[in-house]
């Protein structure tokens, strides 16, 4: 039996990340002694074509995973590996097929199976079944069909921590044709950097999230012994200096956080952490700062108490007020991640968001639009109240400049189609105004290495014709008041 394990294009500007889940997957499949490949889009495809991966490694199992935003990507590679095989069985998962399940199979009419939630026992299971040594029907988490109709078995319970602690990824098949280059913008320099997990799942509920729909909001910790473990591995085989840690919330227990930093100390490396603005304090940024973190980024979303409320952040903007503040006292640098079209948002709270940003100055800024995953308490909302648009799933980025012909997937209780583009422009002709000058200078569009490092990769990402429509629609936004 011979499977070949693809990810889908997820619009990454050229620097992708390794896909961890995947690397869990192949790991197994290496346990089992099966042949395996991997193919990632945009890591491989400059090297290599997946058509001619699958004419010439002849695979009998196709395994996709993937999120809403690379829905279109999976089901045309599906299409076309059905195409050039069709006798290769199909199997889907991630949070996309585990969010609408029978949904993904009926439009995807090519798929055979599809993983419901934490993929890797199913998927071991699965591969059991079809060495002979289990009956699918046996197996958790697992959609089929059956007579014409889809069926499903009972649902997969989540793994333990200690599961967790015994689960390995296939590094070397991930790394096989050379490490994830990334670009640090705020350090202008390109390096690899190596993604690790450290714990699965988070306990808080806000709406714009869909990560419940496979953790279940519950927390899993891996032990720090196995996660320093991880990251000497790849130091030791693969030269590791940057590690870009994953979890939702680094910063949610503190005590595991102090610890983990006095591991990493011994590790020298450099690496960066996503937390909430209410879970740091002057002891933890001033251990992390130690132990080599260079970058926080801050869930900002909005400048208005009332949205915050609404998305049910728990945190309110003098939160996030202290949280910048301390991060730059610990010489940490800051990232600031923004939304707009948030349910309860109008122009006024968008200005409001522009001003915060503005006072708290991070190093670095990005605003998306607010897209209703499957999964999340906001897409139940707007479904409920007619808000969502289309189901174009190809359209379903939460960024305007990221593909072209763009469609605002849903409406709110504010704001139309319209008004939600419009701040999405205003917001980001505001963050790249300050983030050019604090890199390029105030007369940054005069500099070479403007148009070098931030002009000409938007072009080669979205094409010339849809870069000048773009350029045009924000240089038209008037400046936030």
């Amino acid at each position: 039996m011979k499977i070949l394990f693809y990810h889908p294009s997820a619009s990454s500007d050229g620097y992708p990340e390794p896909p961890l889940g995947l690397g869990y997957l192949m790991q197994i499949a290496k346990d089992m002694e099966l042949e395996y490949q991997f193919y990632d889009e945009d890591h491989h495809s400059k090297i290599m074509q997946l058509a001619d991966v699958a004419r010439g490694f002849k695979p009998d199992i196709l395994a996709v995973s993937f999120m809403t935003p690379q829905y279109y990507e999976a089901a045309k590679t599906i299409r076309k590996v059905k195409q050039i095989l069709p006798t290769v069985s199909i199997i889907i998962g991630g949070p996309h097929p585990t969010s609408l399940p029978e949904m993904t199979m009926r439009d995807l009419q090519d798929v055979d199976f599809l993983c419901k939630g934490e993929g890797e026992k199913t998927f071991g299971q699965f591969l059991a079944y079809l060495k002979g040594d289990l009956d699918y029907r046996l197996v958790d988490g697992m959609y089929y069909r059956q007579n014409n109709q889809i069926a499903s078995n009972s649902p997969r319970t989540l793994m333990s921590s200690a599961e967790l602690n015994k689960l390995k990824i296939d590094w070397q098949k991930l790394m096989k044709h050379g490490p994830y280059m990334q670009k640090l913008s705020y350090r202008d320099i390109v390096l690899p950097v190596y993604p690790v997990l450290t714990a699965r799942g988070c306990p808080y509920e806000c709406t714009f999230c869909d990560e419940g729909n496979i953790w279940k909001r519950k927390l899993r910790e891996r032990s720090v012994e196995n996660v320093i473990n991880e990251i000497k591995y790849l130091v030791d085989n693969f030269n590791a200096e940057y590690v870009c840690i994953l979890d939702d919330t680094f910063t949610v227990k503190k005590k595991r956080v102090l610890t983990m930093c006095n591991e990493f100390k011994k590790l020298n490396i450099r690496f960066r952490i996503t937390a909430r603005v209410t879970d740091v304090d002057k002891e933890i940024l001033a251990a992390l700062a130690e132990a080599g973190c260079d970058m926080v980024a801050y869930g900002v979303e909005s400048g208005d108490n009332k949205v915050l409320a609404k998305m049910k952040k728990r945190q309110t903007v003098d939160d996030i007020i202290n949280a910048f503040l301390l991060t730059k006292e610990a010489n940490i640098l800051s990232y600031a991640l923004c939304m707009v079209g948030n349910i309860g948002e109008d122009m006024k709270a968008v200005r409001e968001t522009a001003r915060l940003i503005r006072d708290i100055k991070p190093d670095q800024a990005s605003c998306t639009i607010m897209q209703p995953y499957p999964g999340s308490e906001n897409y139940r909302i707007c479904k409920h109240n007619g808000w969502i648009r289309h189901h174009e799933w190809e359209k379903w980025v939460p960024s305007v400049l990221k593909t072209k012909n763009f469609k605002v997937v849903s409406v709110t209780d504010k704001m139309t189609e319209n008004e939600i583009e419009k701040a999405f422009y205003v917001m980001n002709r505001m963050i790249l105004n300050i983030r050019f000058k604090q890199k390029y200078g105030k007369y940054f569009f005069l500099k070479h290495k403007y148009y070098q490092n931030e002009i000409i990769p938007r072009i080669k990402t979205v094409g010339i014709l849809e870069f000048v429509k773009h350029a045009v629609k924000m240089l038209n936004r008037l400046k936030m008041a």
